[in-house]
């Protein structure tokens, strides 16, 4: 145990920190992250439109379709335009991890985006953008316009290839013609690339990169190496966000087509969505802690009874550090193999009840933010009680499996207690 203790100490460590700290990987992860409220709202009116229930409710919407592309717009203005979104974000993030202006960096960004789209005529002779590639689909080609687009902010200002203008001209107008000329060069390269070589990036990533990522995340084994990672990464004190980080930009892409498909009647295709995780897995948080919690609240050692009672409200919502650092968890080898079962154990009925259709699949994953008690975020994503229900079987499952190990940790804690209150005495 100390030899593995040293080597991710010494080695892990060091490595995950340089990682979770890497500007551009933050960078996604900001951007992603600011477009949830947009993604939360179109997730809710989608859902709210597919209700499979009351039948009054579906007949009268199935009678009334004008209420129903109504109830459309919403969504399709935040996941059908998603790459926008996130390009514009990320670009912003990026750039002002280089303390450069962040307003320069998100539309560099989205302008350098925007040229790798085509455009087509229609009957009537007007110009439009085809919204096959402005949501999920061009995510990943938005990140990499977002990287080459503030990079080569950067380098121009490094290297001080801009328009400089007398001091007399306010900073606002001076600041935007300081990013013409990286601009320039980021869109000159995206459009001899994407139009003068005919070298089509959206369809490249959309045919052969967005495709293997989300058979990695539907697969059993990525999940698998996903939730085993996050949980030793935790037991040495290293947040797993880093994880998180990497996956979220296919979870998002997954849940897109998800929504997509729920709206078009056709099956649920992924299940590699964040909510797979941080519903069903992480229950009460990472390891599936809520169950300990519960254990705890009515432990005979009045230190867990008392860390239980705190930690149980934070718990429901799936924010468990109170237990990872003060019981603790972290480090601690009495209750480290239950943490690592338990998420395991679950992962593998999770997967099981969605493969074989005992729940049905995630169609408003978005919908489901993982500080929602995973009671509600299950019905929330699947719209349907089942999801409850296996919420409930993972819980108590963990339960079972944490028993054992918590009674033991439990009796030795007692019995410390009682002997500092006889020496007390």
């Amino acid at each position: 145990m100390n030899k593995l203790m040293n080597f991710v100490n010494d080695k892990m460590m060091p490595m995950m920190l340089k990682i979770s700290t890497q500007r551009h990987l933050s960078a996604v992860r900001d951007g992603l992250i600011a477009t949830i409220p947009i993604t939360i709202i179109g997730s809710i009116f989608i859902l709210i439109a597919y209700l499979p229930a009351p039948q009054s409710y579906v007949d009268f919407l199935a009678k009334h379709p004008e209420v129903m592309s109504k109830l459309m717009i919403p969504f399709g203005m935040s996941m059908s335009l998603f790459a926008i979104y996130s390009t514009f974000s990320i670009g912003l993030s990026l750039a002002k991890s280089y303390q450069l202006d962040g307003l320069t960096g998100g539309v560099t960004a989205l302008f350098t985006f925007l040229v790798s789209l085509n455009l087509t005529t229609t009957e009537a002779g007007s110009s439009v953008i085809m919204t096959e590639y402005l949501g999920g689909g061009g995510m990943f080609t938005g990140i990499l316009a977002a990287f080459l687009a503030v990079e080569i902010l950067r380098l121009c200002k490094k290297y001080k290839i801009t328009i400089k203008l007398p001091e007399q001209v306010p900073s606002n107008v001076s600041s935007s013609f300081e990013g013409l000329i990286p601009i320039v060069i980021s869109v000159l390269i995206v459009w001899l690339i994407v139009h003068i070589f005919n070298f089509n990036i959206n369809a490249l990533i959309s045919s052969l990169i967005t495709p293997l990522l989300s058979v990695s995340a539907n697969s059993l084994l990525g999940l698998m190496i996903f939730v085993i990672l996050s949980v030793v990464m935790w037991l040495f004190g290293i947040h797993p966000q880093i994880l998180a980080t990497i996956m979220l930009p296919v979870w998002m892409v997954n849940a897109e087509a998800n929504m997509a498909a729920a709206q078009a009647g056709n099956a649920i295709p992924n299940i590699g969505v964040q909510a797979f995780i941080f519903t069903f897995i992480w229950i009460g948080g990472g390891g599936g802690t809520l169950s300990l919690c519960t254990l705890m609240c009515f432990s005979k050692s009045k230190f867990l009874k008392q860390l239980g009672r705190l930690s149980i409200v934070p718990g429901i919502c799936n924010i468990n550090e109170p237990l990872l650092f003060g019981l603790p968890i972290v480090l601690n080898p009495a209750l480290a193999i239950p943490f690592v079962i338990a998420p395991i154990v679950s992962t593998l009925t999770t997967y099981f009840a969605f493969t074989t259709g005992l729940v049905p699949g995630m169609a408003y994953p978005l919908a489901a933010v993982w500080t929602v008690p995973g009671l509600f975020a299950g019905v929330i994503a699947t719209a349907s009680i089942k999801a409850a229900i296996l919420v409930l079987i993972n819980f108590t499952t963990s339960l079972v499996i944490y028993y054992p190990f918590y009674k033991a940790y439990e009796n030795r804690l007692y019995s410390e207690e009682q002997g500092q209150a006889e020496v007390a005495k």
